[in-house]
């Protein structure tokens, strides 16, 4: 299939996918109040990557932040309906194709070994009434929300092509029906949060994204309460012993002249172009930052101790510092980045913080009517599945913590 066609495909069927969770769907009537129990979490957390359910099934924290997320997409999309957008015709289209996508996906699972549907299939499919009417509204609809599609012209054979998975989609849709997949407990949740996920992205772009939009006055306002600079540093430290600061465990301790003979030494290897985090991670004495590759995260004035600041203030971004010498031996600091009164930064720091609470609100308000298990048992993969991710695949919601620092860390003690 060429990559074209791939896109088309792509941004029509897989118009409601987008990366973070995996997202699903069923009709649920506005009356009816949504309540994931255990069980259900333990269903749809057993359908993420592998990497997602290692995490879940070892974090409490994880458990709870990614059922705060699955609240939040259902009450959102509870938002939605309360407001009516539900019942929007192209709305209600793209609803049914998610139900369809979700119940062909799964008939296809359970059938493994049957016979595939067939293009003869496909083709008496569209042989029947209106169903060729449903494709080109699925195109016209596929271009409406997609505007750098809305004035091409699909030529004939992507046009077959989406035809084709499209009719597939559908044909397993009816057949998952018939053999009872979509009253399956785990098609139904899928279905759920892919409608909710759908709905509530639709209605945000439409209706919330104006009110989330950063002005000017509150851009300022921003950058007034955060005026200080902050750089992004990574660092080598060579320690040394000392009366005032015992050596950790395991530690050589040497004595200053050999630390700074040894800080010396590696330096000269930054400077003809070795790796710094290649170097960090076989030299550097601090337990916090040596495996990260040196990596002290952001931090701004008063959080390390002097010389150490002096030194990682007075660098350019890709620049690399001369011996420094602290209480803790002598560092090597690269920078990596600064930052200081940025417009664009204090725009998305306001944004965020205007959705996070707008989202508040509407999981207040929609409280008694959506209930989602925190508590819930998740099953870790077996070690054959942890092979590393790609980019852009779905990861275990995380707490926004620094990496934690050891003793020898140019951070001020406190």
């Amino acid at each position: 299939m060429k990559s074209t066609t791939k896109a088309w495909i792509a941004a029509g069927i897989g118009i409601l996918f987008s990366v973070g969770l995996i997202f699903w769907q069923v009709r649920v009537s506005r009356a009816a109040a949504i309540n994931l129990s255990p069980d259900d979490m333990s269903l749809i957390a057993a359908d993420l990557a592998p990497q997602m359910r290692m995490r879940l099934a070892s974090d409490d924290n994880a458990r709870k932040e990614f059922a705060k997320n699955v609240r939040e997409i259902l009450a959102l999309a509870e938002e939605a309906r309360a407001k009516g957008y539900a019942n929007k015709p192209e709305v209600k289209r793209q609803l049914e194709l998610a139900r369809a996508f979700i119940i062909a996906q799964n008939y296809e699972q359970a059938q493994a070994g049957a016979p595939p549907i067939s293009d003869a299939d496909i083709e008496a499919f569209f042989k029947e009434p209106a169903q060729e009417e449903r494709l080109k509204q699925f195109i016209a609809d596929l271009k409406a929300r997609n505007p750098m599609m809305a004035g091409q012209d699909i030529p004939q054979e992507q046009m077959q092509e989406i035809r084709h998975q499209l009719g597939r989609v559908l044909v397993g849709e009816r057949r998952g029906v018939a053999a009872g997949i979509d009253k399956q407990r785990k098609t139904e949740l899928q279905i759920l949060l892919q409608q909710a996920r759908s709905i509530g992205s639709m209605y945000a772009d439409d209706s919330l994204s104006k009110q989330l939009k950063a002005t000017p006055s509150e851009i300022d306002e921003y950058m007034k309460a955060h005026p200080e600079e902050q750089v992004h540093a990574r660092h080598i430290l060579i320690s040394m012993k000392s009366a005032e600061r015992p050596s950790e465990e395991g530690e050589e301790g040497l004595d200053k002249n050999a630390a700074r003979a040894k800080a010396e030494e590696v330096l000269k290897r930054v400077k003809a172009g070795e790796n710094f985090e290649s170097l960090a991670r076989e030299y550097s004495t601090d337990p916090g930052s040596k495996q990260i590759g040196g990596d002290l995260g952001w931090f701004g004035h008063g959080q390390m101790v002097p010389e150490f600041e002096k030194a990682a203030f007075a660098l350019q971004p890709g620049q690399t510092s001369e011996i420094v010498e602290s209480q803790f031996g002598f560092h090597i600091i690269k920078l990596e980045a600064k930052r200081n009164g940025d417009p664009e930064k204090a725009s998305q720091e306001v944004e965020q913080e205007k959705a996070k609470k707008l989202i508040d609100e509407i999981v207040k308000r929609q409280g008694g009517h959506v209930a989602v298990a925190e508590n819930f048992a998740v099953q870790a993969p077996p070690p054959q599945q942890m092979q590393p991710s790609f980019p852009f695949e779905p990861q275990a919601p995380a707490a926004a913590t620094p990496a934690p620092r050891g003793k020898n860390s140019p951070a001020k003690k406190h």
